[in-house]
């Protein structure tokens, strides 16, 4: 009877090392998972804040049209341009300088992570009167907008553009 004894407790031990060895695999991988899943919600995070701030620039370039035209069409074109915020007059302003404007917020970079620019690009109109690439007729009261907003996740460096049309529509 004692020989019986003996052999169950020896296989006891090896269930006992099996079960540790399932335990320890399944907890690496529940890690892993979780690693994972936050590394996605950073990047989920940095594309929304991204988004966000594509759309502040939008908004801030139509606000400078809308104060004044000449702000817009007399800006050098295929040039960066980078906005600022005066918190007194409460009016954006574009700057081809990167690091200050004198009685102006920079709005960038933000918190360290993002850069923003912005480009206007003249538009061309064909006789029918619709934008084309090129081969037309410079369009004097529309412009071409491009937003640019890029950082480094921890995949590599980001850029995504929103590009959009603005006229003079006081005019």
């Amino acid at each position: 009877m004692k020989k019986n004894k003996n052999k169950n407790s020896g296989f006891t031990l090896i269930e006992v090392l099996i079960a540790c060895a399932i335990i320890t695999v399944s907890m690496f991988a529940l890690m892993s998972t979780a690693q994972k899943g936050l590394s996605l919600s950073r990047e989920a995070l940095l594309m929304s804040q991204a988004n966000t701030l594509m759309e502040e620039g939008a908004e801030a370039v139509k606000s400078i049209r809308d104060n004044n035209w000449t702000d817009v069409s007399n800006l050098n074109l295929n040039t960066n341009y980078y906005l600022y915020f005066n918190t007194n007059t409460k009016n954006w302003k574009l700057d081809t300088n990167s690091t200050s404007l004198l009685g102006y917020e920079p709005t960038y970079p933000v918190d360290g992570v993002f850069s923003r620019s912005i480009v206007v690009s003249s538009v061309e109109r064909d006789a029918n009167d619709d934008i084309v690439a090129s081969g037309g007729t410079v369009d004097t009261g529309t412009k071409k907008i491009t937003v640019t907003v890029s950082w480094t996740s921890t995949s590599g460096f980001k850029s995504k553009n929103l590009s959009f049309y603005i006229s003079n529509i006081f005019n």
